[in-house]
């Protein structure tokens, strides 16, 4: 057993609590609590395959992951990473280099934020620690994050001074959110692509779907994932069955490269072929380590599991195949089972209220039913506001409802207290029972006239109601739960150097000015869409050629060298429902092309920003813009030089008014920057370069005017250039003047 090995598995029974709400984490492999002790091998059942897992991903960084991300939403937000590092010295946030967010694709990277922990501004909110050990060589790092980038999945790097960069893909998403909307979400399962077959249902409308010719399977899964990106969800969980369980390494590969191809957070819980154990004689009863183990490529492919996460609501995953390597080994499944110590866990957490709860298997049921489904069952009959229980491993759609009082499982004495729901979902690919499709799921919460809350209200059916069954050929009950996968999708088109390139995920790649989406629908139903598009910087911005879509956000890259512009609108029906039903499909498509401007008015922030900065523990400096309801991204940096390296510009705060003196305080730089965009993709970036004097004994707030509005102009300010990608250099930004005001106190003074 290496220690390489251990280390990742000890992470996954490290305590650790989310005292920070704007963060999706709650709970890693059961654990709750903030601080950890020393564990021991013994300590966990994960047995240690002996066959090397070649090139896997996970470089690192074991939280967030691709199956485990970081949801960042609000103004402000901090970012917990988890990774491992030999280290036998006292560790601290300077020994960090940095912290960065970007994407990447076949060209190369597109960083949007440069972040460091030692000069984050978590003072404002109390952080003691920035980095804490919680296990042997694994740590945990807090990190302030400034600035809400628009909603879409983005890498995440780790540098700590004299290593090597360490990069989680598709691990940070900022999703759009706000409380009093539903929270929406994407469920989904089953995604073994090998079969090629072709059935009578709902997803071969007229063979136009992506890459049809190639694999009808992968056709259907390929547009799905382009669905799910162009649609209004928060966020989606995979049920499991992601691979066949027959060629770990090339299918845990390929489900990997699919899934970078998601703009939305994916959960992931493992079904029992993921999680299959081979072992090198038949004799598997009696043979102490396997050949491989699925577990063991789920956890450095995909992630942790039995997690807990929150957004506005917590959600419950739970591993329902966590029986030994030996149980595991056989395709023949006992069903859902969980080990005691996630039993203990639910129950130490059975305070909360979970809104849903993904897992592979159901707990009810004569053939899934065990002894710790029960156990399980006990304890969601115990909460006051029992949550909707979403599996996938039977194949089909199907909503079993328990009405109060009614029994669980024959015999078990378990009855529901209140209405209870476990809700199976059709299979997103391969063999299964009627078509292939994900369910869209909204929670909203309840409240009577007090603002109490009642229960939480949840729709998970696609055209017939809540608590019903039904099935697109059935006379009595038309209709679908899911909603079938391959008749929505989006394909952006665009030219590059090396010829015309296509994407059903994302449009463009930074290098052509003009990209068109086509965006098609099959569907009963109208759908709202999202497109994104990576374009280089352009003087004046962009346009579209479409009135039904506006621009939504945008973001200049680090360098200004590209914009991340986001876009929405809506798209009618295709078919009519009953003609849907009928299979007698008809669709509809728009386009939309997004090219630059090639005339207007280049928005500048009006930006006041102090000449002179005077630290003296009593003065407050902050810098103004006075214009930023023009811009979408206004972030504030600073060029930093430490531990004798070249000098680096870090993000670090963000918005219209910013608090100077903590990082003069901490950095003593003499150069700031800000860099801004507007919603159409104007981008640029204006040079600050105040006077710094440090002067603790110059007195309190002598000789300053009584002065209130911080957008006035009172003298000569800072030096403002603008030195973006989509200015020549020679235009300025307007000068900043001082405003400085006396405080009725006496000793709080501001000066911008």
């Amino acid at each position: 057993m290496t220690k390489r090995f251990s280390v990742l598995f000890l992470l996954f029974l490290s305590f650790l609590t989310l005292y920070v709400y704007s963060e999706s984490m709650l709970s890693i492999n059961r654990c709750t609590s903030k601080y950890m002790t020393a564990f021991t091998p013994e300590d966990y059942r994960q047995t240690m395959q002996t066959a090397v897992i070649h090139d896997y991903p996970i470089n690192g960084i074991l939280y967030p992951v691709i199956g485990f991300p970081s949801m960042l939403t609000g103004d402000f937000f901090s970012l917990t990473v988890i990774f491992r590092l030999e280290h036998d010295i006292s560790f601290s946030a300077y020994e960090v280099e940095y912290v960065k967010i970007f994407r990447t694709d076949e060209n190369g990277k597109d960083e949007f934020l440069m972040l460091h922990p030692a000069y984050s501004d978590f003072d404002r909110y109390s952080y003691e620690q920035y980095v804490d050990k919680i296990g042997p060589d694994t740590w945990l790092l807090r990190i302030f994050v400034p600035y809400r980038l628009p909603e879409a999945g983005y890498d995440i790097a780790l540098k700590i001074r004299g290593g090597e960069e360490m990069i989680s893909r598709n691990a940070v998403f900022f999703p759009r959110y706000e409380y009093e909307d539903p929270t929406k979400f994407i469920v989904f399962s089953n995604l073994q692509r090998a079969g090629n077959d072709q059935s009578e249902d709902l997803n071969f409308n007229s063979g136009e779907y992506p890459h049809q010719n190639e694999n009808p399977q992968k056709g259907i899964v390929d547009a799905a994932f382009s669905q799910f990106n162009a649609g209004s969800s928060h966020f989606a969980v995979m049920l499991g069955d992601a691979v066949n369980g027959t060629d770990f390494h090339n299918e845990y590969s390929d489900f990997y490269d699919l899934t970078l191809n998601l703009e939305i957070p994916m959960f992931a819980v493992p079904g029992e072929r993921d999680l299959l154990t081979r072992f090198a004689s038949n004799d598997g009863g009696t043979t102490s380590l396997p050949e491989f183990d699925g577990l063991e490529y789920w956890s450095k492919f995909i992630g942790p599991t039995n997690n807990a996460f929150l957004l506005g609501r917590i959600y419950l995953m739970l591993n329902t195949s966590e029986g030994t390597a030996q149980k595991r080994a056989s395709e023949e499944t006992s069903g859902f089972e969980l080990q005691p110590e996630t039993l203990e866990w639910l129950e130490g957490v059975s305070g909360y209220e979970y809104a849903a709860v993904f897992g592979h298997f159901a707990p009810t049921g004569k053939t899934h039913s065990s002894e710790t489904g029960r156990e399980f069952l006990k304890i969601l009959t115990n909460k006051n506001y029992p949550p909707v229980y979403f599996s996938g491993h039977d194949r089909q759609d199907s909503v079993s409802v328990f009405d109060p009082g009614s029994e669980l499982v024959e015999n078990s004495g378990i009855f529901a207290n209140k209405k209870m729901e476990f809700v199976s979902t059709a299979p997103l690919s391969g063999s299964g029972k009627g078509y292939r499709g994900f369910r869209k799921v909204e929670v909203i919460s309840v409240e009577n006239s007090n603002a109490e809350f009642l229960y939480n209200d949840v729709s998970y059916n696609y055209t017939c109601g809540r608590y019903e069954n039904c099935q697109p050929d059935d006379p009595e009950k038309r209709g679908m739960q899911s909603v079938p996968a391959g008749n929505m999708w989006v394909k952006y088109s665009w030219e590059s150097g090396s010829g015309e390139k296509e994407s059903l995920f994302s449009g463009g790649d930074g290098s052509s000015e003009s990209v068109t989406a086509e965006i098609v629908n099959w569907l009963p139903t109208d759908e709202e869409v999202t497109l994104r598009f990576i374009m280089p910087a352009a003087e004046y911005g962009y346009k579209l050629d479409n009135s039904k879509f506006k621009f939504a956000d945008a973001v200049a890259s680090s360098d200004l060298s590209t914009v991340f512009l986001t876009v929405k609108g809506r798209i009618p029906a295709g078919s009519t429902l009953d003609n849907f039903y009928d299979k007698n499909f008809t669709k509809f498509t728009d386009y939309v092309t997004i090219s630059p401007s090639t005339q207007g008015v280049k928005a500048v922030p009006e930006a006041h920003f102090p000449e002179k900065i005077v630290i003296n523990g009593v003065t407050q400096y902050g810098a103004y813009v006075k214009n930023y309801r023009d811009f979408s991204s206004l972030i504030l940096q600073v060029q930093i030089q430490y531990m004798g390296s070249d000098p680096k510009i870090f993000d670090f705060a963000a918005g219209e008014g910013i608090d100077l003196n903590d990082i003069v305080e901490k950095t003593y730089s003499r150069k700031y920057y800000l860099r801004y965009t507007t919603p159409d993709g104007i981008s640029g970036r204006l040079e600050f370069t105040p006077e710094i004097e440090e002067d603790y004994d110059n007195g309190c707030c002598d000789g300053y005017d009584e002065e209130d509005d911080h957008g006035t102009d009172t003298g000569s300010g800072g030096h403002g250039t603008d030195s973006g990608s989509s200015d020549s250099g020679s235009d300025s930004g307007e000068e900043s003047g001082s405003s400085q005001k006396k405080s009725g106190s006496g000793c709080s003074t501001m000066v911008l």
